[in-house]
C-alpha cells in the first residue's frame, strides 16, 4: 500500500474531517515548454463527531485547528496557508465533504522558477475540466516561485498550500462508506488537465509591475456586458497599473470602480469621437502631467486607435503605425486595399449615379465608411432600396457611406494574434445569417439589420476554406503594415462549397445546392478591427480555447513578449466543445413607447429550463427593467441577453441554442 500522511482537521460548529496525501511524489511533466508541476492530491473525509462533542465544544466560533499524528495541535492562520485564498478553498472543500463524506482536493505546485504568467491562470484553464466541481488560484499577480519539489513526507498541511499555485475540487464519484470507498481521480480529469495545463505558465524571464495607460472605455457599464470589465480584471491579474483617460460624466466614475485603476484622468474639452486632428497631442501631454512612468498605452475602441498610436510614437512607448489602423477601420478604404470596387458618398443621389454608370447588379449592400455594432449596414435588393439605405445611415452616427457588392457567402469571424509578424493563434467562428441577409418582402427594411443571432466555435467551414481564410487574411493584415497585434476580422467565403439550410428546424452549414461558382472559394473581407472581439464575445473564446484576448493585448502594449507567448497558446487539442454564443436582439413593436419590461430574463429561464441551464456556461441580461432601448428603425441596435451555449456535439449545440432563443421570454411598453 502506498505511504500516506494524515492531518485531521476540527472545525468548529461543521465537525472534523480526515487529511491524507501519499507521500510519493507525482509530477506532470510539461511538453513543448509548458510548466512541469508537481501534483498533490488530497483525500478529505467527514469523520463521525457530533458537533456537540467536547472536541468542538472548547473551540469559538468557526474557529478551526489542525491535529498532527504526534498529537501537536495548531489553531489554523492565514500566514501559514500563504493568503486568504487558499484558506477559504480549503473550508469551502469541507463544506462540500460535509456533504458527500469523501472528497478529493488537486494542489498544483510549479517546478519552473520563475514568475505566474497570471494570478489567474489556473481557474482560467481549468473552470471548464471534466469532473471539475470546483478550482480556486491562491497566488498573487508576478507571484514568484522557486520551482523546489516537495518533501511530502515532511511537510504540513498549510505548507501544501503556501507552495501550491491553486487547487481543484472534484466531483464526488464514490458514496457509501468512507472506510471502504475511497474516491479516485477521474481518466478523464487527468487528460483534461494535461490538455489544459500545457502551457508556460510560469515565466522565467524576471519582470516588475508596469503601467498602462487605456484611452476610453466602453460606452456601457458592467451590468450591460462592458469590455472594460475584462480589461481591467486581465491587468490586474496581469500585475499592470491601469491609467484611465476619459471624459467626465462617464460610469467609471462611480465609487464601486474606484479599485480598478491606478487613476482616473479627466479629459477636456479637445476629447471627441471621431478625434480631432490634435488629441494625440492632448493626450500626450495630459500622460507628461501625470508624472509617473508609463510603459504602454492601448485603446480598444476603432476611432481612437490610430490617435492612441500617435500618442505611443511621441511618448516612446510601443505601437502600430497609425496609417494601419485608419486603412484597417474605414471599410471604403479596406474594399479598395483587397481590389474591389466599392462606392462612397453620402446622398442616395450619387449612390443610384453610381450603380447606374457602373452598371451594377443587385443584391448591394450599403454601410456606414466608420461604424460599431452593424448600425446603419443595409442589404438594397433594386435601385428603390437605396433611398431608404442611406436614410437609415444618416441616423447614426457615421454619415458617409460605402456600397458595393452583397457577397451572399458564409460569414466568419476571424481572429489573429500576430507578434513580429509570426501568427501565433487564430480561431475561426461561423457567424449565422442575419435578418438582413434574408430577401423577405414581408419583412420592414428597418427591422432587416445586421445584428448577430449566433456565434459558434468552431466553424464548420471545410478545412481548405479555414486553410484559406487564416492565410489569405494573415497576409492582408501585414500588407497593412501591422506586424503585432490582435485582429478582430470580419469576412465571409466568395463561393464557398457550403451554405446555410435548415434540417429539422435547425439551421447549420451545409454542401451548397446553388449553381456552382466559376471560380474557386475567395475570402472576402468585410472589416478588420485591430482590438478584441466587443461585447462579449471573448468570453466564448476563453472558455473553448482556454485565451482572453484582452491579457494578451495588455502584454502586447507592453512589449511582453514571453508573456504574449504564453498567454495565446490554446488547449493542446483545440477547442474543448462547440460554443455557440446565442445573442438576443431587441425586437418589438414599432408603436411601442420602448420601455423594456421585464426582469432579468436569463435568470427566468435559468430558473424555468433547469434542462437548458445545464448546458450554459456563461450568459448575461444587457436591458435593465424601465431601460429606454431605441427601436431598429431608428438606425441603433441592441442586444438584450446573451447566453454561452456548450456541447462536446455541434449538432446538439445548435439544437440548445435554438431552443434557447424560442425560450426567451421579454416584453416592451
Amino acid at each position: 500500500m502506498m505511504a500516506e500522511k494524515e492531518t485531521a482537521i476540527v472545525w468548529a460548529n461543521h465537525g472534523t474531517f480526515g487529511c491524507s496525501w501519499a507521500t510519493k511524489q507525482a509530477v506532470k511533466f510539461g511538453t513543448n515548454g509548458s510548466t512541469t508541476s508537481q501534483i498533490v492530491d488530497l483525500h478529505l473525509t467527514k469523520n463521525l463527531v457530533s458537533a456537540g462533542s467536547a472536541t468542538l465544544r472548547i473551540l469559538g466560533d468557526d474557529e478551526v485547528w489542525l491535529l498532527s499524528g504526534n498529537g501537536k495541535s495548531e489553531p489554523v492562520s492565514v500566514e501559514a496557508f500563504g493568503s486568504q485564498e487558499a484558506l477559504r478553498f480549503l473550508l469551502s472543500c469541507l463544506q462540500a465533504t460535509k456533504s458527500f463524506e469523501n472528497r478529493i482536493v488537486r494542489l498544483i505546485v510549479p517546478l519552473r522558477r520563475g514568475t505566474i504568467a497570471r494570478s489567474d491562470i489556473i481557474p482560467l484553464r481549468l473552470k471548464d475540466a471534466s469532473g471539475v466541481e470546483q478550482v480556486a488560484s491562491f497566488s498573487t499577480p508576478l507571484q514568484y516561485f522557486p520551482g523546489d519539489i516537495l518533501d511530502l513526507d515532511i511537510i504540513s498541511l498549510p505548507g501544501l498550500f503556501h507552495s501550491s499555485a491553486g487547487g481543484v475540487l472534484l466531483q464526488s464519484l464514490a458514496s457509501g462508506n468512507p472506510t471502504q470507498h475511497k474516491p479516485v481521480v477521474s481518466a478523464d480529469f487527468e487528460i483534461d488537465f494535461e490538455n489544459k495545463m500545457s502551457i508556460p505558465w510560469v515565466l522565467s524571464v524576471p519582470t516588475r509591475r508596469k503601467r498602462v495607460v487605456l484611452v476610453g472605455c466602453s460606452s456601457r457599464d458592467p451590468s450591460s456586458g462592458a469590455w472594460t470589465t475584462y480589461a481591467c480584471d486581465a491587468a490586474r491579474t496581469l500585475g499592470i497599473d491601469l491609467v484611465i483617460i476619459e471624459k467626465p460624466g462617464c460610469w467609471i466614475e462611480r465609487s464601486e470602480y474606484t479599485g480598478w485603476y491606478e487613476a482616473l484622468l479627466p479629459a477636456g474639452s479637445w476629447w471627441s469621437n471621431p478625434p480631432g486632428d490634435d488629441m494625440a497631442d492632448h493626450i500626450v501631454a495630459l500622460i507628461r502631467s501625470y508624472g509617473k512612468k508609463i510603459d504602454g498605452i492601448v485603446a480598444f475602441l476603432e476611432p481612437f486607435l490610430a490617435t492612441v498610436s500617435r500618442a505611443a510614437q511621441q511618448l516612446g512607448l510601443p505601437y502600430q503605425p497609425a496609417e494601419s489602423y485608419e486603412n484597417a477601420t474605414d471599410k471604403y478604404r479596406l474594399a479598395c486595399f483587397e481590389g474591389r470596387k466599392p462606392f462612397f458618398g453620402s446622398t442616395a443621389e450619387e449612390a443610384l449615379s453610381f450603380a447606374a454608370q457602373e452598371n451594377l447588379s443587385y443584391p448591394l449592400i450599403i454601410k456606414p465608411r466608420l461604424g460599431l455594432n452593424s448600425e446603419g449596414v443595409m442589404r438594397v435588393d433594386d435601385a428603390s432600396g437605396i433611398q431608404p439605405a442611406v436614410e437609415m445611415i444618416q441616423k447614426t452616427f457615421f454619415k458617409s457611406f460605402t456600397m458595393e457588392k452583397y457577397c451572399d457567402g458564409p460569414e466568419v469571424d476571424v481572429n489573429i494574434v500576430l507578434l513580429d509578424g509570426e501568427v501565433l493563434f487564430c480561431e475561426i467562428s461561423d457567424d449565422f445569417p442575419k435578418p438582413g441577409d434574408k430577401e423577405d418582402p414581408g419583412v420592414p427594411a428597418s427591422q432587416r439589420n445586421f445584428l448577430e443571432t449566433y456565434l459558434v466555435h468552431p466553424s464548420a467551414l471545410p478545412a481548405a476554406e479555414l486553410r484559406l481564410l487564416r492565410e489569405s487574411i494573415s497576409s492582408t493584415i501585414q500588407r497593412l503594415g501591422f506586424s503585432s497585434g490582435i485582429m478582430h476580422v470580419e469576412a465571409r467565403v466568395d463561393g464557398s462549397s457550403v451554405e446555410y439550410r435548415s434540417v429539422d428546424g435547425i439551421q447549420d452549414l451545409r454542401p451548397s445546392e446553388k449553381v456552382a461558382s466559376p471560380g474557386p472559394p475567395a475570402p472576402w473581407v468585410l472589416e478588420i478591427n485591430p482590438r478584441p472581439p466587443g461585447l462579449t464575445a471573448s468570453r466564448i473564446v476563453e472558455s473553448v480555447y482556454g485565451v482572453d484576448y484582452f491579457g494578451v493585448a495588455l502584454a502586447l502594449a507592453i512589449d511582453d513578449k514571453e508573456r504574449v507567448r504564453a498567454l495565446c497558446r490554446p488547449f493542446l487539442n483545440g477547442a474543448q466543445y462547440t460554443g455557440a454564443m446565442t445573442l438576443i436582439g431587441a425586437e418589438f413593436d414599432e408603436a411601442c413607447e420602448g420601455i423594456f419590461d421585464s426582469d432579468d430574463v436569463c435568470e427566468e429561464l435559468l430558473a424555468r429550463r433547469p434542462d437548458l441551464a445545464q448546458h450554459i456556461n456563461r450568459y448575461g441580461c444587457l436591458a435593465k427593467r424601465g431601460q429606454k432601448i431605441p427601436h431598429p428603425s431608428s438606425g441603433s441596435n441592441t442586444f438584450i441577453a446573451y447566453f454561452n451555449v456548450f456541447s462536446k456535439s455541434r449538432k446538439e449545440a445548435l439544437e440548445i441554442a435554438t431552443e434557447v432563443r424560442k425560450e426567451v421570454n421579454y416584453s416592451f411598453r
